[in-house]
């Protein structure tokens, strides 16, 4: 009954944070603030009751190893604050398996963090694919430029170079499954400097954008440093822009600013936790 209690407030709390992070990019902090204390709160209760310390102390110990994984993808702007946090609520809450899932080797919370991050590859994949079509005339132009630079054919050799090492030693592996899989990271290998141009252009093309300094929020990411009469009045930080920041460029006057602005990740952390939560893994369909 607990764990269903759990189950349903993070569904609800990932509904509510989906909603918000599509229609204004950003997941408020009383959502996941709130998801990591009920869950903290449950388990503590019910450690007093019917469960074991074993209930309460897991979640303490998922909210570190999730702060520290939230926090490896925050500074290096995988994801905002928002998402960072998520997962923390998530490893409060899923922290133990709960007893309406059947038992498996591999624990829930780490099938949980596999669904989201493969949830969110698709979900990045397809959301790259309406920004390039939506843009498509800036996306060839930033594509032409980024596949004509000279980085971009050291790139390619090297990728051409491991590629064919790759795939000759493919066919020195006797097993068939094993061989297939050496055969298809060499052709990622081969195909990386394609995707990275691609993802490159995506961004250059459909994700920075200038807005006012009033339009700002905590944490959004600016692109340059902001200079007035040659003085640095903002330096980019990895952490985004922080309120003191934003009242600064205000009281300088400063017409606009270089903002790029993230995917809206929160709905595959919602789509992951359905699938897990319904015993799905979707290692074993790929």
């Amino acid at each position: 009954m607990i764990d269903i209690l759990l189950a349903s407030i993070a569904l609800l709390g990932l509904g509510a944070a989906s909603w918000h992070d599509l229609k204004t990019r950003e997941v408020p902090d009383w959502i996941t603030y709130g998801l990591i204390f009920s869950g903290l709160g449950i388990r503590f209760i019910a450690a007093l009751g019917p469960e074991s310390w074993v209930y309460f102390f897991s979640a303490v110990i998922a909210l570190g190893i999730t702060y520290l994984l939230g926090s490896l993808m925050y500074y290096t702007k995988q994801w905002g604050g928002g998402d960072a946090k998520m997962i923390m609520a998530l490893g409060v809450i899923f922290s133990t398996r709960p007893a309406f899932v059947a038992p498996a080797i591999i624990p829930f919370l780490a099938i949980l963090c596999i669904n989201i991050v493969i949830v969110g590859a698709l979900y990045g994949l397809i959301w790259g694919i309406l920004l390039s079509w939506k843009h498509r005339k800036k996306f060839t132009d930033r594509a032409r430029e980024l596949l004509q630079e000279k980085r971009m054919l050291k790139m390619r050799i090297i990728a051409i170079s491991c590629a064919i090492v790759i795939i000759a030693a493919a066919f020195l592996v006797q097993d068939p499954f094993l061989r297939i899989g050496v055969l298809t990271a060499g052709l990622m290998v081969l195909l990386y400097p394609y995707l990275w141009v691609y993802i490159k252009a995506v961004e250059k093309s459909a994700m920075y954008k200038h807005v006012k300094p009033q339009q700002l929020t905590e944490g959004d990411w600016v692109e340059k440093d902001i200079l007035v009469n040659k003085r640095v009045i903002y330096k980019v930080k990895n952490t985004g822009i922080e309120k003191e920041d934003i009242q600064k460029l205000i009281k300088a006057k400063i017409k606009e600013v270089l903002v790029k602005e993230g995917i809206p990740f929160i709905p595959p952390f919602f789509i992951g936790t359905i699938l897990t939560v319904l015993q799905w893994n979707i290692l074993n369909f790929i």
